[in-house]
């Protein structure tokens, strides 16, 4: 499958073709919005030319463009999972499941987000409004969805699936391909590797569960992983990293 990576500020956003259209696959924080539309630029896309705006998860570093997208072009089909329809809802990244950083490390660099982002947007980002983003109601033309769902089922040209994958929170999904690339949001990540990630996002509500969502995909034929944080990487590595992350490191949010 052919991809275009829109690197923003701490996320990856992914466009794949759907016929004469693109499917995009997250939007960034709110602060992003700039830049991703100059990402769409640079890869010579326009807001018109979107079908369908896939959220893997209701997190602010995924939402935080969704009401730009689809004020420059109402068209665009909102595709989440039921879960995410409900949390999305709130405009606050949920907390009430648990869940904490992943390490020490990760826990001491998280400080410095705000100003990661600040850098590259050139938008200040509150303190106040971490973890905030501005809420969202499904409209009757988005597709919310109770379980896993071809691609094509939802007028996406493309061989594929969206497939429950929790344990970054509750409502996360992947898409599966079925030549084997997955778009996995935060069910996986190549980021801060040195501070001892081993492939897991930062921050995780249930590990066991996350683990468990590797095996699923990897069940699947998953064959190369595409995160929404850090570079592309082979599925194998999840067979490698799987269970060295251990419960007992995880630092709670307060």
């Amino acid at each position: 499958m052919k991809f275009i990576t829109l690197r923003l500020s701490v996320t990856n956003d992914y466009l794949f073709r759907s016929g004469p259209a693109y499917v995009l696959v997250d939007t960034g924080y709110r602060e992003d919005w700039g830049l991703l539309r100059r990402r769409l630029e640079e890869a010579g896309v326009s807001t018109g030319d979107i079908s369908h705006l896939i959220l893997t998860h209701h997190h602010d570093d995924h939402v935080g463009c969704i009401h730009g997208l689809l004020e420059a072009n109402p068209a665009i089909v909102v595709v989440m999972s039921a879960a995410t329809d409900a949390l999305i809802r709130v405009g606050r990244n949920d907390l009430t499941h648990g869940g904490g950083l992943i390490n020490r490390r990760v826990a001491f660099l998280i400080r410095f987000k705000r100003f990661v982002v600040a850098g590259k947007t050139g938008k200040e980002m509150r303190k106040e409004d971490d973890l905030l983003f501005r809420p969202y109601d499904a409209r009757p033309c988005d597709a919310v969805l109770p379980g896993e769902t071809r691609l094509r089922d939802l007028g996406i040209e493309a061989d594929g699936s969206l497939v429950p994958t929790p344990g970054h929170t509750v409502d996360a999904v992947s898409l599966i391909f079925d030549d084997g690339d997955c778009l996995v949001g935060d069910a996986a990540a190549s980021m801060l590797l040195f501070a001892g990630t081993k492939h897991c996002v930062i921050f995780v509500m249930d590990l066991e569960r996350y683990y468990a969502s590797w095996r699923l995909l990897l069940g699947r034929g998953a064959r190369r992983i595409l995160p929404a944080h850090g570079m592309p990487f082979a599925a194998s590595v999840l067979e490698r990293e799987m269970g060295r992350n251990r419960e007992k490191d995880i630092v709670r949010y307060p």
